[in-house]
């Protein structure tokens, strides 16, 4: 009797037990975090880079996850931003669906779903490629506390980086403090040349031309081996000129005309669109359509100090019309107007003082202004090419790009023919098989 009455009390119990030792686990897990990422090339991990990244990063870091409201996909993302707050607690991120508070987005400036809004120590980031090396060297760029001037040369009716006009550059400017860039004015009539420290000049359309004693202070900062960013548009080539001269850049005549535009819906031929880039440091993950408007394009010949890289080009139906902008219009080779792709903009690299010392010559000063920024990816460009000029990008920790190895599976015809023809016979035989010896053994019974 005894014994019976244990075995009822041992089944009773057991399931209390297992439901007991269940509790305990799920407790213990929450107590103690624990997590271990068995796949070969750590998959579901951070790299050691972007862990002692976050160890030495001070202080809380906010994202805004600019998405529609869709489960499975804030889903993916927030396990992608737990590796980071398992690493770094107060870090914190949010979603926002743009299509319920557009006037944020819009003031953010946010063009694309999935975009993300990084913000640290009053410093702004903004991602569009959401993965470890991006988001990592995002994060480094947020850290970085030294002063960094951007120099926008005044005096001569040039685009002004703190201006509101819808000519002027002073959204742009706005954007460029938020990543930690101080934008500052610089007349060479008052100052004897550009402070030491300007990690890069800015000459944005002149309307005027430059004095002789500013174009030779303007040439001595470039053999100092400083940066500058130059932009050019159409009116006015006069004054811009000279400044290309010191460069052995030449602006073709007219304006770019671009019939590719009509498929985004753009009815003026005047905006020239750039959907295709080369592989350049300076548009490293950069591929987002831009678009320019009254655009010239340049010529360059080559130089035996200066590596130049067409950087910006149109698309092949475009050319440089030097007749006016109305009614039917068409290239007419005789008076100048070249086919495309017409180069906007080149890049120029050299080697000065144990560094490298890189220009930007851009057709066009409309596409950064306040009217056109938030058009396509102008903002996105804009701020990726100052980063490169103001050689930051140079100094970026190399997170590595870890592509899981086991995304794919080759197979020879003969295996892929037999897993086919397996499926198609082999597997009904299979079953023909299996129900024939059902029904044999019960009539054998």
């Amino acid at each position: 009797m005894k014994e019976r009455w244990l075995q009822r009390l041992n089944e009773s119990l057991a399931p209390l037990l297992l439901v007991a030792v269940l509790l305990l686990g799920l407790w213990l897990s929450r107590l103690l975090p624990l997590q271990w990422d068995w796949t070969r090339q750590g998959s579901h991990s951070l790299s050691p880079v972007s862990v002692a990244l976050l160890e030495q990063t001070e202080g809380p870091i906010e994202i805004q996850v600019f998405v529609a409201e869709d489960p499975a996909l804030q889903g993916h993302i927030g396990r992608f931003l737990e590796r980071y707050r398992r690493h770094k607690p107060d870090l914190s991120f949010r979603f926002v669906d743009p299509t319920r508070q557009p006037d944020l987005a819009r003031r953010q400036g946010i063009s694309l779903s999935g975009e993300l809004l990084l913000r640290y120590q009053g410093r702004e980031a903004r991602l569009q490629r959401l993965d470890e090396t991006h988001l990592s060297q995002a994060i480094q760029r947020l850290n970085q506390r030294q002063e960094r001037w951007i120099a926008g040369l005044s005096g001569h009716g040039e685009r002004s980086l703190i201006g509101q006009a819808n000519h002027d550059l002073g959204e742009f400017g706005k954007h460029l403090g938020r990543q930690g860039f101080q934008v500052v004015e610089l007349d060479l009539t008052s100052s004897p040349r550009p402070p030491e420290n300007t990690s890069l000049l800015l000459i944005a359309s002149p309307l005027q031309p430059l004095l002789q004693g500013e174009l030779l202070q303007i040439q001595s900062y470039l053999a100092r081996g400083g940066n500058l960013l130059l932009l050019v548009d159409t009116h006015n080539p006069a004054s811009q000129g000279p400044l290309l001269e010191l460069l052995d850049i030449r602006q073709l005549p007219g304006t770019i005309v671009d019939a590719n535009v009509r498929q985004l819906g753009i009815d003026n031929p005047a905006v020239a669109l750039v959907s295709d880039y080369p592989e350049h440091p300076a548009l490293r993950g950069f591929d987002l359509i831009s678009l320019y408007p009254q655009a010239a394009a340049l010529s360059a010949a080559a130089s035996e100090t200066w590596q130049i890289t067409p950087l910006l080009r149109t698309l092949s139906r475009s050319w440089n019309e030097t007749g006016p902008l109305q009614g039917e219009i068409s290239r007419d080779p005789a008076q100048g107007e070249e086919a495309g792709p017409l180069t906007i903009g080149y890049a120029l690299q050299r080697q000065r003082q144990e560094r490298e010392q890189r220009v930007l010559v851009i057709g066009d000063g409309d596409f950064l202004s306040n009217s056109y920024l938030s058009n396509a990816g102008n903002l996105d460009l804009g701020l990726a090419l100052v980063r490169w000029l103001a050689v930051e990008d140079d100094r970026l920790l190399e997170i590595p790009a870890r592509a899981p190895a086991d995304r794919e599976l080759h197979l020879s015809p003969l295996l892929r023919g037999m897993i086919g023809l397996g499926w198609l016979i082999g597997a009904p035989a299979l079953l023909l098989l299996v129900g024939g010896l059902i029904s044999w053994r019960r009539n054998r019974a």
